[in-house]
Formats: structure tokens, C-alpha cells, sequence
């Protein structure tokens, strides 16, 4: 019999106000794969065919980015996605969690010759930028930089008292459109705006702090530009400070918003309720942080 293992990777959300291409969060939203050795490379979605074309499957493009760094060749396998919480293209690290997932599974057939840090620097060599894919490898928030050469991190401390109001609409914005219109250059003033915030929101996030949230949280590099794109999203910031949030921010490349709160059923139902006012479908989740990052099961652990 052949090697047969499970592979679980989180959800993240990243450009976390200030923190844009830097600073993100693993959050409990789970993409999980069964995946054992074939004598095909087959790709399944709960024993049915995938839906989406072999040469346009992030998973099966980091699996082949990861052999070129590999000395063993793999077998041919068949990966069969039997859950996926993580809406596609809405800004909560679809695309993360299938590099991160196919890079572990390629890893895993070669007998685990890559330890944690090499398969961060290809997640983030293949993503482009650290916020996303860093944090769904090593699970809570991650602070995170790169070059060519190097990728560092440093996961901050996760106070329990956070939850993440995560509120979904019904249209996509792909990360593509979303980079568009960002200015070519900045000025000075905005760059200041950013660097000074962003020690002051790790700090908050590390002590628990969260007072100033909301100032920390206020971003002049991306979000200003990225509302257009985001029917009524400065609306729904608007309600979730009328309503005693923490403060807000735009997940990813949107279009998802976030709120962050204490546990708060009354602030739930009602963003619930305001969120229904527009001609856009939202749904709204209360989530935690997930610490656990990506996972790795042989079928007998399981």
C-alpha cells in the first residue's frame, strides 16, 4: 500500500490596516485533502471530479514548483478535496492555502527533506509576498518581510479576547483588479502614516491592548484606493464603529471586511441587520485565530 496522509491548512487574512503585504492572520476557515499515492495524477473534490482545470490548480502548480526543489522524485497521486471553508477570491487566502497545501504534499512524498522555514520561503517565492501564505504555515498573526534571499517572521502573541467579525459579499474582487488602482507612488506623509501605526499596532496586538485600534488600523497606502471596489464597504465601517467595534479593515484585496470585537452576539446580529439593508448578498462570521497553522496527518493519525 502506498503513502496516504491528509493535509489541513487555514484560511488567512492579511493586509491587516497598516500592515498591507506584511501583517496577517490565520483564521479558522479549513481547506483539508486527502491525498495518497495513484498510479495517475488525479485530482477529485469529495470523490467527484474538480471543478476547476488541471493547468489553473494552484495546488497541483505548487506540487510541481516544489519537485524542481526536490533531489527524490514523486509518485503520481490523487488529491481529493473533502473540505474547503475558504470562499474563493474574496480576500481570506484561497490561493494561499492550495500553494502551502501542494508544497507539504509534494514535501511529504519525498520524505520530508524540507524542513518549516524552506517551505515558507517557496510558499512566499511562489505568492510573491509573505502576508498570506506565512501565517496559514505557521498558524496565529504574523509579522513578516522578505527579499530574493530571505523571508523573516515573528508571530505575535494572540490575546483570547479577539474575535474576527469577517463579513463576505456575494461578488469577487480579484487581487489583480485590487492592485490596479494603487498609485505608481506615494507620498511621504502617507509612508509616515504607515511606519509609525504599524509598531504601534504589533505592539497593541502583543499586549492586548486595544484602545486605539481603530487609529492604528487607519491605513493610507491601500484601503482608501481599494473602497471603490467594495460596493458600500465605507458604509459598513461606518455601522461597525456605530456599534462598538474595535475597528475595521479590508481582508486581503477585499472584498471582505473585517470588524474586530470582543465576543459580542448583540454587535452579530446587529451588523446582521445592517448588512441586509444593501442590494449586495453579505454574510457575517464570528471566527477566532487559528494557532495551529498547516497540519499534516499519515492516514493512521487521523
Amino acid at each position: 500500500m502506498g503513502l496516504k496522509f491528509k493535509v489541513r491548512v487555514p484560511g488567512t487574512s492579511a493586509n491587516i490596516g497598516v500592515g498591507y503585504d506584511c501583517l496577517g492572520v490565520a483564521l479558522d476557515y479549513l481547506l483539508e485533502l486527502e491525498v495518497e499515492e495513484s498510479d495517475k495524477i488525479e485530482f477529485l473534490e469529495n470523490g467527484a471530479p474538480f471543478s476547476i482545470p488541471i493547468e489553473e490548480n494552484l495546488i497541483f502548480e505548487a506540487i510541481k514548483y516544489t519537485e524542481k526543489h526536490l533531489v527524490k522524485n514523486i509518485p503520481s497521486y490523487k488529491v481529493n478535496v473533502i473540505k474547503n471553508e475558504i470562499p474563493i477570491a474574496r480576500g481570506l487566502g484561497s490561493s494561499s492555502s492550495a500553494i502551502v497545501a501542494g508544497i507539504m504534499i509534494a514535501n511529504k512524498f519525498a520524505g520530508s527533506p524540507l524542513d518549516i522555514n524552506k517551505i515558507a520561503k517557496l510558499a512566499v517565492d511562489m505568492e510573491g509576498h509573505p502576508d498570506n501564505v506565512v501565517p496559514a504555515i505557521f498558524g496565529g498573526m504574523v509579522l513578516a518581510a522578505h527579499d530574493k534571499e530571505k523571508v523573516a517572521y515573528s508571530t505575535l502573541l494572540n490575546s483570547d479576547d479577539l474575535y474576527f467579525y469577517v463579513m463576505i459579499p456575494d461578488f469577487q474582487l480579484s487581487t489583480e483588479k485590487a492592485r490596479s488602482v494603487l498609485p505608481k507612488s506615494y507620498l511621504v506623509s502617507d509612508a509616515i502614516n504607515n511606519m509609525s501605526k504599524l509598531g504601534l499596532l504589533v505592539n497593541a496586538f502583543n499586549k492586548g491592548e486595544y484602545e486605539n485600534l481603530r487609529f492604528l488600523l487607519g491605513d493610507k497606502l491601500h484601503q482608501p484606493y481599494r473602497f471603490v471596489l467594495i460596493n458600500n464597504s465605507e458604509k459598513i465601517f461606518e455601522a461597525s464603529e456605530k456599534y462598538g467595534a474595535l475597528g475595521e479593515y479590508i481582508s486581503g484585496a477585499g472584498p471582505t471586511l473585517i470588524s474586530l470585537n470582543h465576543d459580542n452576539d448583540e454587535f452579530l446580529e446587529n451588523m446582521k441587520e445592517e448588512l441586509g439593508k444593501f442590494s449586495d448578498k453579505w454574510t457575517i462570521e464570528k471566527k477566532r485565530i487559528n494557532l495551529k497553522g498547516a497540519e499534516i496527518f499519515d492516514e493512521e493519525t487521523v
